[in-house]
């Protein structure tokens, strides 16, 4: 068994820092657009993204975002991509 692997990561504190800018500015791209989500599939959106190397802020909280919209949506049975002109560029607004 290894001393180390992912579930035991530690990040250093750029990183966290990193981590919680990414996830700030997600949920106000989120909350801007009137679009729900859940805080805890919000920061596992931006963890996982994080871990499979993705680096820019930018796109990482446009994904995060817009991927915990879709879960909440899914699980509340509720249309995840309502028809709107932003949908179909791929912006939030």
């Amino acid at each position: 068994m290894p001393f180390f692997n992912e579930a035991s990561r530690i990040y250093t504190p750029v990183e966290v820092d990193f981590l919680r800018s990414c996830f700030t500015n997600a949920a106000v791209l989120l909350e801007e657009s009137d679009r729900d989500y859940s805080a805890s599939e919000l920061s596992s959106c931006v963890m996982r993204l994080y871990e499979h190397g993705l680096r820019d802020c930018n796109h990482l909280c446009e994904l995060a975002a817009r991927l915990a919209h879709q879960k909440y949506a899914v699980r509340n049975h509720m249309p995840a991509l309502e028809a709107n002109s932003n949908d179909a560029e791929g912006t939030f607004s």
